[in-house]
């Protein structure tokens, strides 16, 4: 029961880095894939596949938070 809640508090500060940085993403990265390891982005790629692969070559003992970034168009089209 342990690992679930810590998995859960995991998640929970990952949502919230994202949230807090998600206007400077799209700015810097739209379009992309980035890897976050630690609060920092470790890795930019094309695809969510090379974000993980690279991140977990570098970062072995860490799963890293994973995400495409959308482009301000795809945004435009969500609303």
């Amino acid at each position: 029961m342990r690992m679930i809640r810590q998995r859960e508090l995991d998640l929970e500060a990952m949502d919230s880095w994202y949230a807090a940085h998600f206007e400077e993403l799209v700015r810097e990265y739209a379009g992309k894939a980035i890897a976050v390891v630690e609060g920092k982005i470790a890795v930019v790629a094309d695809t969510e596949k090379e974000a993980d692969r690279l991140a977990r070559k570098a970062h072995p003992d860490i799963v890293p938070l994973v995400l495409a970034i959308p482009t301000e168009e795809e945004l435009v089209c969500l609303l």
